[in-house]
């Protein structure tokens, strides 16, 4: 088939795209992006602001960020997601769900776990759980983009439903980025975070809701174990092979680009925050920011992004 010939069969009607939105997958997938996004800013950059305002060095603050560093080295431990079922949940919802369950308990049980012992019982325990949340955070990010892609019927299916998580993803940053600071300068920190917890509760309702992708799960147990050679080979050195043999020269710029996208908000997010509030800021002020041109320009990228998608496919977008 021409290049003309795909472009044409991947074009639809506006309506033909808001009715595709109507998909329960596009419903649990925009759940499921919520709760991948919520725990991020936590321990991080709004992690930042509650440490300063109760007198946490800069430097102290800045070490603690590196439990961020469990986001870049997920990868680490993908394979053993792909080849092992979850702890106590799999059995039950599934390879992929039942990963996705775990990792949103312990999220949660961390979050509760900040907001009870806070910032005076020293810096110690709440790095514990912040280690503990990002740690189950980007296990969360794993199972999910698996799930994604294993549910989506085709390539305008994984583009939608990869707006659809970026949707709410989006949503769960101005949650954790502007309207937890409201909620902290009325109940104070430590009565937000515990409704963050709380909130993770839709993440999970999102999870049991979903269906497993049993066929994919299916091939997956039917391969070689983990611990076998074969099985070594086929999950960790297979997918860098089949990724070059694809993409040639232009997967090492890929691998680049997913590499460095990154870096300025790494570098720049966990400062920005006690940046603010040693200028005097308040945190109304900073929340009313963020959520309105902040929040405009990023559902309008993310809009145009989804829609460019469905209508033109990937690679012209």
């Amino acid at each position: 088939m021409s290049d003309a010939q795909t472009q044409k069969t991947r074009k639809h009607s506006l309506s033909d795209v808001f009715r595709a939105l109507g998909r329960p997958k596009v419903a649990v997938m925009l759940g499921l992006g919520f709760s991948s996004g919520l725990p991020f800013l936590l321990t991080g950059n709004t992690l930042g602001y509650w440490l300063r305002e109760e007198g946490t060095s800069l430097k102290a603050i800045g070490f603690l960020s590196w439990v961020g560093l469990a986001y870049s080295l997920k990868y680490l431990w993908a394979p053993l997601m792909d080849r092992l079922d979850a702890p106590l949940l799999g059995r039950g919802l599934g390879r992929r769900r039942g990963w996705i369950a775990l990792a949103q308990i312990l999220v949660g049980a961390g979050l509760i776990g900040m907001a009870m012992v806070g910032t005076h019982a020293g810096l110690t325990q709440i790095g514990i759980f912040a280690v503990m949340i990002a740690f189950a955070s980007a296990t969360q990010d794993i199972a999910v983009d698996a799930w994604r892609i294993e549910v989506a019927e085709d390539g305008e299916g994984l583009g939608l439903l990869s707006s659809a998580y970026q949707l709410g993803y989006r949503g769960a940053l101005l949650v954790t980025d502007a309207l937890i600071l409201a909620l902290a300068a009325r109940v104070g920190w430590a009565n937000s975070y515990l409704a963050a917890g709380m909130v993770m509760a839709l993440g999970v309702a999102a999870t049991l809701y979903a269906m497993e992708p049993t066929q994919a799960d299916q091939v997956m147990k039917a391969k070689a174990p983990l611990w076998t050679p074969k099985g070594f080979s086929d999950a960790v050195i297979g997918p860098f092979i089949d990724f070059f043999a694809t993409h040639k020269e232009l997967g090492v710029l890929m691998l680049v680009a997913v590499a460095l996208y990154r870096i300025p908000d790494f570098l720049m997010g966990p400062m920005a925050n006690p940046y603010y509030h040693d200028l005097g800021i308040t945190k109304d002020t900073v929340a009313a920011v963020r959520g309105t041109v902040g929040l405009a320009a990023a559902l309008a990228g993310i809009a145009a992004g989804g829609f460019s998608a469905v209508r033109l496919g990937f690679f012209r977008p």
